[in-house]
């Protein structure tokens, strides 16, 4: 069967199936997000005995038939608890990030020499969420597992997909903040683009054995992948060793997201530029050791892995490709509130990026394929990120800071072979490639704001509004010369965005979202090419499904 073929079958068939597949879950807890507690939990079995942890005090004695939802009575939860009294946080999903997403639900399931296999809508949804919960996968793999969502010697299979029209207009032809960021969406000769695209097509495989071990697998297609990248990947695969009901410490080992920063974004369908300047997710194995106490809401993180090139920020460079050198650390503090509202406050540190030198060929083919510049500008450029977030059952707020600790080498005013304007030389006779001879201080950073809010509709279920900023800062105020002599500049830009997403089921969400640009800076040769007055709009309507 030709490739062509075989992946239009593979995309429709996971289409099919998350749009259509039979399934009741209900959501649940959450770093990030005290939540309110459901009125009904599911029954998961393996080998037909296994009672969900919350719904044991009041099952127990009872005769409970082998597969269905029995509705508790409300008066039995009245707090946030598991079997063994830990305080974990049980119900809807309000937060944005953390160990959020678990859930109680009745789950069509079957047993396969005495494993569970079973579908979670609402697990799917967070670990599946390509806009939030962008660093917390591990805690809520542990979450869901520590309130019963996921069934001893259990695995839970989940899909999801995100989908739809992608349309800009710009200022200046062939200068798209967003579409340019795929190259083959983008035509270089006109000012406005649309295309229908898949912008993610996942499956996701969560298996939990024994006490203390769990494991996820997630394969991935999308069509907006950066150059150089396959549209098939395995996005994730990692083990957590880990049991929350008995001990406050983790550990989680292999292609995961790293542990720094926040990142979560608000708006329907755009990654927010501090998503786009700063996510950190591995390509080659980390380890992560972690500390979360359920009683404080206090979240500790420690992460190494290889200093060579990841999928997206962490680069220590290529020399480091066999070396442990790259690090992260993160530290988080979640206050919660009677009324199901919570406040957290968090701070990480990563300790090299891809903004250590000049050379702008960030994928692995490029790097290994074409020559750095000829003065090419190399230091260790660490990041830094503080955030703090209010959530509660209608409304969500988040301030986030992130920024390099050096100059980004690429930033700074240089001719096409790397060397600096001699007006950012110190002393002319040191030497051209030392950051400390360059008098040149801008640090990459930016700075995102977002507000949702989340009436409740007649349905039962919270329509998000959303507005989301973005202020980035990348170089100085200086006027380069393009490729083709055109004058560039590339001092700052921005990126704000308005949508609704609408909530049809657990299993599908429709969403428009409206994005305004301004200031066109790839960060592949930003030197050659930007322009910060570019103004552009985009438009993006699709929709969100998942089992």
């Amino acid at each position: 069967m030709a490739p062509k073929t075989t992946k239009t079958l593979l995309l429709a068939g996971i289409a099919a199936i998350a749009v259509s597949t039979p399934i009741f879950a209900y959501n649940g807890l959450g770093l990030r997000g005290v939540q309110q507690v459901p009125q009904g939990y599911g029954m998961q079995y393996a080998g037909g005995t296994y009672v969900a942890p919350q719904a044991q005090a009041y099952y127990a004695g009872h005769n409970v038939p082998s597969t269905h939802q029995i509705p508790a009575p409300q008066a039995i939860y009245t707090g946030s608890y598991v079997q063994t009294g830990a305080q974990i946080p049980v119900g809807n999903y309000t937060g944005a990030l953390g160990l959020r997403g678990a859930s109680q639900a009745f789950n069509p399931s079957f047993n396969v020499g005495g494993t569970t296999v079973t579908t979670n809508v609402k697990h799917t949804r967070r670990m599946l969420d390509w806009q939030e919960n962008t660093t917390g996968k591990t805690l809520t793999l542990l979450a869901n597992r520590a309130n019963g969502t996921l069934a001893p010697n259990s695995l839970t299979i989940g899909g999801a997909m995100k989908a739809g029209l992608m349309w800009q207009t710009t200022s200046q032809a062939g200068a798209f903040p967003i579409l340019s960021r795929f190259p083959d969406f983008t035509p270089g000769t006109e000012t406005s683009s649309g295309v229908f695209a898949i912008n993610n097509a996942a499956l996701a495989f969560t298996g939990n054995f024994g006490d203390w071990t769990s494991f996820y697998l997630q394969p991935e297609y999308s069509e907006t992948e950066f150059f150089g990248q396959s549209e098939f990947q395995l996005r994730k695969a990692f083990v957590v060793f880990g049991n929350l009901e008995k001990s406050p410490f983790y550990a989680a080992f292999g292609r995961k997201t790293i542990d720094f920063g926040n990142f979560d974004g608000y708006n329907a369908f755009t990654q927010t530029e501090a998503q786009h300047y700063f996510w950190a997710a591995s390509d080659q194995p980390v380890l992560e050791l972690g500390y979360y106490n359920m009683y404080s809401g206090l979240k500790l993180s420690a992460t190494a892995f290889s200093g060579g090139r990841q999928l997206r920020t962490a680069y220590a460079g290529a020399e480091n490709e066999n070396t442990i050198a790259n690090f992260a650390a993160s530290i988080e503090k979640e206050f919660r509130f009677d009324n199901g509202s919570a406040f957290t406050v968090g701070s990480s540190y990563l300790h090299d990026t891809i903004y250590r030198n000049n050379f702008t060929a960030h994928t692995f083919g490029l790097i290994g394929s074409l020559p750095p510049p000829t003065n090419f500008i190399s230091y260790r450029n660490g990041a830094v990120n503080a955030f703090a977030e209010f959530n509660s059952p209608s409304w969500d707020m988040m301030v986030e800071y992130t920024t390099s600790l050096k100059p980004w080498g690429a930033a700074i005013p240089q001719d096409v072979d790397g060397f600096v304007d001699p007006a950012y030389i110190i002393d002319p006779l040191g030497a051209p490639d030392d950051i400390n001879n360059i008098n040149f201080d801008q640090k990459l950073n930016v700075l995102t704001a977002q507000v949702r809010y989340k009436p409740l509709l007649p349905n039962g279920r919270r329509l998000q509004l959303a507005a989301v900023g973005s202020w980035g800062n990348i170089g100085d105020d200086f006027v380069g010369v393009g490729n083709a002599g055109q004058p560039t500049t590339w001092e700052k830009n921005q990126q704000h965005a308005l949508s609704v997403q609408y909530p049809v089921s657990d299993y599908l969400d429709f969403g428009v979202e409206y994005v305004y640009n301004k200031g066109f800076i790839p960060f592949v040769a930003p030197q050659l090419v930007s322009n910060d007055d570019v103004t552009a709009h985009a438009v993006n309507v699709g929709f969100k499904a998942r089992f």
